[in-house]
């Protein structure tokens, strides 16, 4: 169903009752003049008449009714079902006309329905006209967009004579990808080239007699190619070609200046074009009818694209308005501001969510749709960014005036920069793959490099020369080819000798070179297997020492006994004696003690009686003192009595231990005497075995170092060897390269002459259907 315009909803101006209409006679044709006019008149003419014309829609007369207004046609001869007009008035359809009122009568709007349906025509005389139909089946299933079921077209056949033959090439502003196919588009004065991607082959060259080629867009699915251009200040038109057969599927917008940009949407229903008119139009590639036009833009129209998915329609211009359209109705969807300059050129990502504007302001900006806003500004080229366009995978290549083009990350992020171009650079366009990139600069030159290493495969023409002049050219390199492959193959014998010399060499070197790797492993095996023995010797020695300083500390702990037994037994002697002598002097003491309190107690008595002879108190009270003095006395002398029996009996226990101690000291000698003995002669073997344990570990050092010293030896006979072997290994590749490539020079040559020939017979092939087909060259003025 089409999309319905600005100028259904003014039909609302569809009165009710007017004055009684006119009736086809059974048979008579249904006419506008006759039968319609009256109806339109009646029912819309206080709003669609030539003063008012509500949408851009007259219906008083029946060019204006067949133009349609603002927003395209509201008539489709011979297709009622698909005329806005008969729609709206039958109410089946929002919005209802006329509106907040029934319908008009039946009867009218059966007539109306009767002239669409009969081919509107305007008069009784007027004949049906033959409705527009494309040459090829243009409109797609929505759900079938993307990559064609079968081959991606390429050109089949297609003659390659330049429609113009240009002496000097001029800038070349348009360049297309096909999003399928390896096919480049070039667009030029007059003419568009097509060139096979992966050698640089011309396919086709399709003219384009309307003037220069401002703008190439591949269909989605790649099978047709829209070519925009004109004259400047003249006329301007958009072209679609069918990529396989070269025929012109279309033609739209009989523009009075050049088409400056032009797309076709997804299904390939819509192509949409601007220029210096400050006008987007979009026209019906059915049939080459305008849809709507779109007057926002205040500066030429310089650049245009369809979101993917076929939804959206972004437009910019010369003086930095940028917009997003409904592609349907073309309703405004967003105003994109933030540009400081011109819009040079747009591009979508592959989900439509993100769209690119290039500016001359420098920069590149990644618009998302929700808002309008920009998420991201990219720092393109400084003097100004002339083309952009988004890969699949959701990278950036843009061209500069600076003379660059490069490559960013889906991110912004610089990821490739290729040699700049003489002059400034201009259009840029991505292979299918995105493996190569396509650019050109003001000069005409187009560079095709590949985006990973930023490699040249090919410079391409701008200005092919004529089939007869590239026959001869091809014939005269074919020559020189072959020569040039006769002259390196006759080379190839010396440096094949040489290449088996250097083989030979090489291998000589690499055999004595891997023999001392060998002596040298071996070797080393060999110094691995003495230090392990070494090692365990090393071990043995230290248990041996180990041993050793045990049986010392044993013995001298055997010795120590030793000489605490004997020490212990003259201890018991002494102990004894002192013992016996302490007895005796106890005994001494306890006499002296009991003759001492015998003299006490004759004087204690005696002073008891001093006591009672006593006449005066001063003699008694002296006696009675003396009496007290001699009583303590008396008392002190009992107690060391006492004592002095404790420690006669004391001493008496003493000498029994002593006894005891002096008979049991001497057994414990012969023991510790044994074990000193024992453990002496145990120092002695452990002392024998260290010394026997050091001598097997000089010797098997002795082996050890005489082993480094051979592998030292090897070692160094691999080191001596290694340069050698370097420079044989050198000499050989050096000789297999100069044989390599002096044998792929030689290939070369054979397969650029192979080609050569495949090319002089395609191309007097083409010659020769050119000649048939009598196309013409187009002079240079043209």
């Amino acid at each position: 169903m089409r999309p319905r315009s600005l100028t259904a909803l003014l039909l609302a101006t569809l009165l009710a009752p007017a004055a009684p209409t006119a009736r086809a006679e059974e048979g008579a044709k249904v006419n506008f003049a006759d039968h319609v006019a009256s109806i339109f008149r009646n029912r819309c003419g206080s709003c669609h008449n030539p003063d008012k014309a509500k949408g851009g829609l007259n219906l008083e007369t029946f060019g204006g009714a067949m133009q349609g207004g603002g927003s395209g046609a509201v008539i489709e001869p011979g297709d009622p079902d698909a005329s806005t007009l008969l729609s709206v008035i039958l109410q089946t359809e929002e919005p209802k006309m006329p509106p907040n009122s029934g319908k008009i009568p039946d009867a009218e709007i059966e007539l109306v329905r009767q002239w669409i349906a009969g081919g509107a025509l305007e008069s009784s005389g007027s004949k049906v006209a033959a409705k527009a139909k494309p040459k090829m089946e243009l409109k797609l299933d929505p759900n079938a967009l993307g990559k064609p079921a079968g081959e991606p077209a390429m050109p089949e056949a297609l003659p390659t004579e330049p429609y113009l033959a240009d002496a000097r090439p001029g800038a070349v502003v348009a360049l297309a990808g096909s999003p399928w196919a390896p096919l480049l588009a070039v667009g030029g004065h007059k003419q568009v080239l097509l060139y096979r991607t992966t050698d640089a082959h011309l396919m086709a060259v399709l003219p384009f007699p309307e003037g220069t080629i401002h703008c190439l867009k591949f269909s989605r699915g790649g099978d047709v190619l829209l070519v925009g251009g004109g004259r400047g200040g003249q006329s301007g038109i958009a072209v679609g070609f069918n990529v396989k057969t070269g025929e012109r599927v279309f033609e739209v917008g009989k523009e009075y200046d050049a088409v400056l940009a032009a797309d076709v949407s997804p299904d390939q229903s819509q192509v949409a074009l601007g220029g210096p008119g400050r006008m987007v139009r979009v026209y019906s590639t059915a049939d080459g009818s305008p849809l709507y036009e779109i007057k926002k833009h205040t500066d030429w129209v310089t650049a245009l694209e369809f979101s993917p998915d076929g939804v959206l329609l972004a437009s910019g211009d010369r003086s930095n308005g940028l917009f997003v359209w409904e592609a349907a109705t073309g309703r405004e969807y967003q105003e994109l501001r933030g540009h400081a300059t011109a819009i040079t050129d747009v591009s979508w990502r592959a989900d439509s969510n993100v769209v690119a504007s290039s500016s001359e302001d420098g920069t590149v900006k990644l618009w998302e749709m929700n808002e309008g806003k920009a998420i991201k500004n990219i720092a393109a080229h400084g003097p100004g960014v002339s083309s952009v366009e988004f890969a699949k995978d959701g990278r950036l290549a843009t061209a500069g005036r600076d003379r660059f083009v490069r490559v960013w990350d889906a991110n912004g992020g610089k990821q490739s920069e290729f040699e700049p171009f003489g002059d400034l650079a201009l259009a840029v366009a991505l292979t299918h793959d995105a493996a190569a990139i396509a650019a050109s600069d003001w000069s005409g030159t187009i560079k095709l490099r590949e985006v990973k290493d930023g490699r040249l495969l090919a410079t391409l023409a701008p200005n092919p020369a004529p089939i007869a002049v590239r026959i001869d050219q091809a014939r005269q390199q074919r020559a020189e080819s072959e020569a040039q492959a006769v002259a390196l193959t006759n080379e190839l014998p010396p440096l094949q000798a040489a290449a088996t010399a250097a083989a030979e060499a090489h291998a000589q070197a690499q055999a004595a070179f891997t023999a001392a790797e060998q002596a040298a492993e071996q070797q080393a095996a060999a110094v691995a297997q003495r230090e392990a023995e070494s090692n365990a010797k090393a071990a043995a020695l230290q248990d041996a020492a180990t041993t050793a300083q045990a049986a010392s500390q044993i013995a001298a702990q055997a010795a120590a006994e030793q000489a605490a037994a004997e020490k212990a037994v003259a201890d018991a002697d002494a102990a004894e004696k002192a013992a016996i002598a302490a007895l005796e002097a106890s005994k001494g003491t306890v006499d002296k003690a009991l003759a001492d309190k015998s003299a006490f107690d004759a004087a204690l008595a005696a002073a008891a009686e001093a006591l009672k002879a006593a006449a005066d108190p001063d003699a008694a009270m002296k006696a009675s003192e003396d009496l007290v003095a001699q009583a303590q006395k008396a008392t002190e002398l009992v107690q060391a009595l006492a004592a002095s029996a404790t420690a006669r009996s004391t001493a008496a226990v003493a000498v029994k231990q002593a006894a005891a101690s002096k008979a049991a000291a001497p057994q414990a000698v012969p023991p510790a005497q044994l074990k000193a003995k024992a453990a002496a002669l145990g120092v002695a073997a452990a002392t024998e075995a260290v010394k026997r344990a050091e001598a097997e570990k000089a010797e098997v050092d002795k082996v050890l170092a005489d082993a480094r010293a051979a592998a030292q030896q090897a070692a160094a006979v691999v080191a001596d060897l290694k340069p050698k072997l370097d420079q044989a290994v050198a000499a050989k590749a050096a000789a297999d390269k100069a044989l390599g490539d002096k044998a792929s020079l030689a290939d070369a040559a054979r397969a650029k002459a192979a080609a050569l020939k495949a090319e002089i017979e395609l191309l007097s092939v083409e010659k020769d259907r050119s000649a048939q087909a009598k196309p013409g060259l187009a002079s240079a003025g043209n």
